[in-house]
This record gives structure tokens, C-alpha cells and sequence, in this order.
């Protein structure tokens, strides 16, 4: 376990690059980098507005991120010069499929009338996009690339990636911003918002069940770790909370004495992963099963 002191103020959302060479993280009004095996800060650089998610491109050659209703910039993770920028205003979710070969970001506007946005790789060439979904805050594929999935404040869809036709659906009214992760066999896929955390089977979108956060608290956010058999969450608590994907019972639990923790990631291999705390420390910590 190592601890990197990365910002003054709590830390947003995490990024580990999917050839284990980077760490990105992002507050509300910064974004930096870092080298994962070192923690050498490679660079930083002012956010004009909060970040919702960071996605690696292909062998880490950039790394994509959507100021709330600002353009949309891919900038490279050790020097922080832009490579490349999409005109127009996005929601926040982007994603790079699993083969490299598909960057994913959708616009803003109203729930299920907005246009999710998709982008040959590696030479950002205008795929067609699919009309009918909803400014997610959160984008991700599924391992296998198999679905293409989105959360925000009230709705999760799951989507099957080639056609973007609907495979599962729940909606809801929270206040707080939604979280999901994959398991690592795309099987199924953990979800959530401030109390409650649902799993949908992939396969068919059933909902076979749901939780709620322990001692009252809310979840921020959740990551599968290891070989998928357990996941990680975080609830604003010092307490990362281990818990089996089978039983859906609690494992284990840690608390490294770094403070509140505000989200989580998992490294691509699963044997690592990060969390973010609320006075801005990184907490990089090894998987054990």
C-alpha cells in the first residue's frame, strides 16, 4: 500500500490506464497524472468545471475527459498537450471499447432524447451514433465489449454495444450521481445510487438483487477487484468495504486511517486498485482474495 498526496480538495474520480502506466484522478476544479508503479506526478493541470469520468485510449496514448457542459478533450497523460477535441456540449460518460477501436461520449439534453456520440480509433473518424438515449454521467463497455452501459442521477440502461438496442433498464429518483461496475467475465454488472446497489445478469437484465448501504451511510461508488469474485465500495466512510460477488454479504473491510474515502478503481488486471479520499490523497492498495 502506498499513499499519494495528490490534491487540496476531495477527489472526484479515478482513472487507471488499462496498461497499468498511468494514474489520472480529478477533483472539481483539477486533473493530474501519474506514473502507477512510482507514483511520479507526470502532470497537472486546472479543469474548468468537475470532471465525471476519465477513460484511457488505446496503449495510454491519451486520456479522454468531459467537463460538465464543456467540449470534449482528449489530452496526453504525461504532458497534458490536448491531442485531440470534439466540438458541441456532452454529458460527462465517455468510454473506449475493450478493443481500442471505439471512443463513446454522449451529448446533453433531456433523458432519452439525446444522440450517443461514437468515434473510429485510431483516427477519431465519425462512426453513426444511436439517437434515443440519455446524458449519462457514467459510460462503460463490459470486458468482453459485449454492452455498452450508462448511469445518471435517476436511470441505468444497459445496452447491447453493436446495435445499442436496450438489454436492461431501472429507473429511479435519487439525488445522488449513479455508479456501476462490470464484473471481469461481462456476466453481470453492479450498480447503484446514494443508499441502494443493484446487480443486473448481462445475459437477460434481470435483477435478481439489491442491498443497502451498512450504519445509514450512502454509496459513492463500486469497482470489481481480483479475480471478479469480490467488488469494492465506498460510502464517504474511512472503511473500504470488500464484498463477496456470490453471497452479496460483506468480507472484509479497510480502513487505512487516510480519511473519508470518496471513490474507487481498480487497476485492468484486477490485482491493484485505488481509492480517493476527501482531503485529496491517493491510497493505492494490492488485492488480496
Amino acid at each position: 500500500m502506498r499513499v499519494i498526496d495528490a490534491f487540496d480538495a476531495p477527489v472526484r474520480t479515478l482513472a487507471v490506464s488499462p496498461d497499468g502506466r498511468f494514474l489520472a484522478a480529478a477533483t472539481a476544479t483539477e486533473l493530474a497524472t501519474w506514473n502507477w508503479i512510482s507514483g511520479e506526478e507526470l502532470n497537472r493541470k486546472p479543469t474548468r468545471g468537475s470532471v465525471a469520468q476519465l477513460a484511457f485510449g488505446p496503449d495510454s496514448g491519451w486520456l479522454a475527459r468531459v467537463c460538465r457542459r464543456d467540449e470534449f478533450e482528449l489530452t496526453h497523460p504525461e504532458t497534458g498537450r490536448r491531442v485531440h477535441s470534439f466540438p458541441g456540449l456532452f454529458s460527462g460518460g465517455v468510454a473506449v471499447a475493450p478493443d481500442g477501436r471505439t471512443l463513446v461520449a454522449t451529448r446533453t439534453g433531456s433523458q432519452q432524447r439525446v444522440k450517443l456520440e461514437q468515434w473510429e480509433l485510431p483516427g477519431w473518424r465519425e462512426k453513426t451514433g444511436f439517437d434515443f438515449w440519455s446524458p449519462f454521467s457514467r459510460l462503460a463497455f463490459s470486458p468482453n465489449g459485449e454492452f455498452l452501459a450508462g448511469i445518471d442521477t435517476n436511470l441505468f440502461e444497459l445496452r447491447i454495444a453493436v446495435t445499442g438496442g436496450l438489454n436492461g433498464q431501472h429507473r429511479i429518483r435519487y439525488v445522488g450521481e449513479g455508479f456501476f461496475s462490470f464484473s471481469r467475465d461481462s456476466q453481470t454488472v453492479v450498480f447503484g445510487w446514494e443508499t441502494d446497489l443493484h446487480i443486473m445478469e448481462t445475459s437477460n437484465g434481470n435483477k435478481p438483487r439489491w442491498v443497502t448501504c451498512p450504519d445509514n451511510r450512502m454509496f459513492l461508488d463500486v469497482a470489481f477487484v481480483g479475480s471478479g469474485r469480490h467488488f469494492a465500495t465506498v460510502d464517504g466512510s474511512p472503511l473500504m468495504r470488500m464484498w463477496s460477488a456470490e453471497s452479496w454479504q460483506i468480507v472484509r473491510g479497510y480502513d487505512w486511517g487516510f480519511g473519508d474515502l470518496t471513490c474507487v478503481a481498480s487497476s485492468a488486471d484486477g490485482l491493484a486498485g485505488v481509492c480517493g479520499t476527501k482531503t485529496g490523497k491517493l491510497v493505492v492498495f494490492d488485492v488480496d482474495e
